[in-house]
């Protein structure tokens, strides 16, 4: 038989079952909610950060245009910004010629333009000391023409401590 449950058990079988489906609904219905909602939160203050920097740098857009033309660099003759690729090439035998690396061989590559930029690929052949590339490539590094190094081999060359690199290098510039 069946036992008639007195008052006290009833109350405790109810409070049971209840925690025991409110514990169901929160977990499977209300926590992934909250989960989700806290989520989107984290993402719209991402956002907000990003949309802040980018308003920033908007703002200055004048001032860094009028400091990036002064950085560019100048056709001696008339004035006028040189051809990007003959600057490229140009500041390539500077900075060669200051770290003491002797050029061999250069080769302008294929210029890929995209929407909002355009980069010019380099091919470089040079020789020299370790201590010429290693001043080279920090040259290069801290250009202002936004040169980088896309590929870089050293080969020693036998009986001499020179070392002969073969340089894929690159240049970004913002089309206007």
């Amino acid at each position: 038989m069946i036992k008639i449950l007195n008052k006290r058990e009833k109350i405790v079988l109810w409070l049971t079952l209840g925690v025991i489906i409110f514990s169901l609904i929160f977990n499977f219905l209300i926590a992934p909610v909250l989960t989700k909602n806290d989520n989107l939160n984290k993402e719209i203050k991402l956002t907000q950060t990003k949309l802040k920097r980018s308003l920033r740098l908007l703002s200055q857009k004048d001032y860094l245009k009028v400091k990036y033309n002064k950085l560019l660099p100048l056709d001696n003759v008339s004035g006028e910004p040189q051809d990007s690729s003959v600057s490229v090439l140009s500041e390539l035998e500077r900075l060669s010629k200051n770290a003491d690396i002797r050029i061999i061989e250069i080769r302008p590559e294929t210029t890929k333009k995209l929407a909002l930029y355009k980069e010019i690929f380099v091919d470089l052949r040079a020789e020299g000391t370790m201590e010429g590339y290693l001043k080279f490539i920090y040259a290069l590094e801290h250009s202002p023409l936004l040169l980088k190094i896309k590929k870089f081999q050293l080969t020693a060359k036998p009986n001499t401590p020179l070392l002969e690199a073969n340089l894929s290098l690159s240049q970004l510039l913002v089309l206007e």
